[in-house]
Formats: C-alpha cells, structure tokens, sequence
C-alpha cells in the first residue's frame, strides 16, 4: 500500500509514477486508453476529412445514458470499497485481538516461565503472517520465527496453516489451565481472545473466497464498452478533432473507476493499493515482545536444517 500526506500536492505526480509502475491494474489502464485513443482518432479522421455528412447521435441520448452509467459505477465502486475497508477492519481487529491476549497472559504466566512466554510470541506472531500467505494464495514457511522441528513439521504439512498455529495455541492454554496456572474464568477469557483470532480468520477468507459476481462485473464492462464504442459519433459534429482529448478524458473517468474497483476488491493482494500486511504484521509481532517481555534473539535451526532463523 503506498502510504502518502493528501495535504503535500507536490508529491502528487512523484506518488503516481509509483503507483503506476507497482499496479498492475493501471498498468492495464494504460494499455485501455491506448485502444480507446485510436478508435477515437479513427472514427473523428474518418468523419472529418472523407465524409460529407457526420453520422451523428442526438447528445440527449449520451446525457441519458450517462446519468444510468454513472449510478453503475457508484454502486461498483462503494462496493469494492466496502470489501476493502472490511478488511481493515479485520485486520485492526487481528492487531487489538492480539495485545489483549498479549495482556491477558503477561497477568498470569510468572515472569520467570521465558519459555511460556516465548511460545506466544512466536505463535502470534507467526499466525499473522501465516493469515498474510494464505490470504494471497501463497505456502510460505521461511518467514515464520522457528520454535522447534516438531513445530515446523506440523505446519509444514498442514493444508491450512493459521488453523494449526492457531489449535497449538488453544492447547498451550488448555494445558496452563490442567497445570493450575490458570482459573477457569482465566481460561474462558484467553479462549475468548483465541477466537478473535479465528473470527478475523474466517471473515478474511469470507471476502477473499466471494468475489463480485461475474454478472455484476461483467454487465458494468460491456455498459462501459458499449458508451466508448458509440460516444464519437456523439462528439464529432460539434467537436471535430476535438473528439480524441475528450473521448480520452471520458474513457479515463469510466474505465479508470473500474481499473480501481477491480484492483481494492481484493484487500490481501500485493498491488500497490492493497492493505499494508506485513507492516501489521510487524507491529502485532513488535507489540507482543514488548507486552510480554521477551528479548530478541538467535535460534539455531536443528542440524537437519542449513539455514539459521532470526528470531526478533
């Protein structure tokens, strides 16, 4: 997500050419105004200079239509929108989840049980990035802080990575609790905080799995299309050559508000507008070792591994 002050208009121009070169769906917008450019330089050329009477289409019925494409496009974006912001939310609920499950067990867990606290850590805060890969369709296991190779394995063979780093947190506390460190009222609410968790998990997958209808989507680009296609034979009688710049201004707006909807109905990927998971993903792992008290340090992967893994 590319993160920018609206009130710095200098930094305008700077903040589209990145944009640009890291969005793929502008990229794709390029390319539209490309073909629309030419399709208007033709049929204004064509108009002009070889025929004698313009084949013309009442400006009233481009009024009408316009009005009805501009209330698709509204909907289209506001519901694009509303996927993206879900997930913000989602995601805020993961970080708030986070530190109060951090909070809850920095109360109960004794100061001198490092390996306890340690345990948490590592697993909230390789769920997080866990919930980050499966979100993007991704099975990465080389960003996760290493635990032990029992660990490892377990998650590595697991077809659904957040729920088995998740379930090994649930029986941490089911264990606490069997070893009288917790009460049952204690219990009930780390469980509590344990299902925020899933919750963000499933209302994720929920926007990822259910994309806009194809119908919906589909209707919109052959509305967007149909407009482009007819809006010269509109233009030319009273515009002339001044056709081209604003068919292309035109073509801009319509098909620029669909590039954009295209690219925020899915939060989790990695275009440029897309959610800033992994810099949440640091403050939730950041925010745990402050709020439990752990220390950053080395752990050497088991001789069976060649890499060494940076626990921070």
């Amino acid at each position: 997500m590319i993160i920018y002050d609206s009130k710095k208009w200098t930094d305008l121009f700077y903040q589209l050419r990145k944009t640009f070169t890291e969005s793929y769906n502008l990229q794709q917008l390029l390319k539209f105004m490309g073909i629309i450019t030419l399709y208007a330089s033709t049929v204004t050329i064509i108009s002009v200079a070889f025929l004698e009477e313009f084949l013309v289409i009442d400006s009233m019925f481009f009024s009408l239509i316009g009005v009805i494409l501009s209330l698709f496009l509204v909907f289209r974006l506001n519901s694009a929108y509303d996927r993206w912001w879900e997930g913000r939310k989602l995601w805020g609920k993961l970080v708030n989840d986070s530190r109060t499950l951090c909070m809850n067990l920095n109360a109960h867990l004794p100061q001198e049980d490092k390996k306890r606290r340690r345990f948490f850590v590592r697993n909230i805060t390789n769920f997080a990035l866990a919930l980050q890969w499966h979100l993007r369709g991704e099975s990465k296991t080389d960003d996760f802080i290493f635990i032990n190779k029992r660990w490892l394995d377990d998650v590595e063979a697991a077809d659904h990575k957040p729920n088995t780093i998740c379930s090994f947190m649930y029986l941490e506390v089911e264990t606490m609790y069997k070893e009288g460190i917790i009460t049952d009222f204690d219990k009930d609410r780390l469980m509590d905080n344990l299902q925020g968790f899933t919750d963000v998990l499933g209302g994720c997958e929920r926007i990822k799995k259910t994309p806009i209808p194809f119908s919906h989507s589909s209707f919109i680009k052959m509305f967007i299309l149909i407009y482009m296609v007819i809006l010269p034979f509109g233009l030319v009688e009273k515009f002339e050559y001044l056709t081209i710049p604003a068919v292309m201004i035109m073509g801009f707006a319509l098909v620029g508000v669909e590039v954009i909807s295209e690219e925020i109905e899915n939060p989790f990927g990695m275009e440029a507008n897309s959610l800033p998971l992994t810099s949440m993903t640091d403050g939730i792992r950041d925010g745990a070792y402050e709020i439990l008290h752990v220390t950053s340090s080395f752990i050497k992967v088991p001789a069976s591994e060649e890499t060494t893994q940076i626990v921070r």
